[in-house]
């Protein structure tokens, strides 16, 4: 599921897709980075690739807490979609 260090998240309503993944160009000993790409399903069955619509990078623990955060709020870890 995590092929190329991605981490993924799709709603409970299979609408939503979240991305995670490393930010390897900006990211050292000091400070990590994750970059976080969210997107809509496509399609009436999800057939279509989701819709990208938004990226942010954050520090690796902030995207640790959302993770855990999104994960309480019912989120499921989801095959990668883009």
């Amino acid at each position: 599921m995590n092929s190329n260090n991605d981490f993924w998240l799709i709603d409970s309503n299979f609408v939503g897709v979240i991305r995670f993944y490393k930010d390897k160009e900006h990211s050292d000993k000091s400070t990590a980075y994750m970059f976080i790409e969210e997107g809509i399903i496509m399609g009436i069955h999800g057939e279509n690739p989701p819709l990208k619509k938004t990226r942010k990078k954050i520090v690796i623990e902030e995207a640790r807490l959302l993770w855990q955060k999104l994960l309480n709020e019912g989120w499921q870890k989801t095959s990668k979609k883009w």
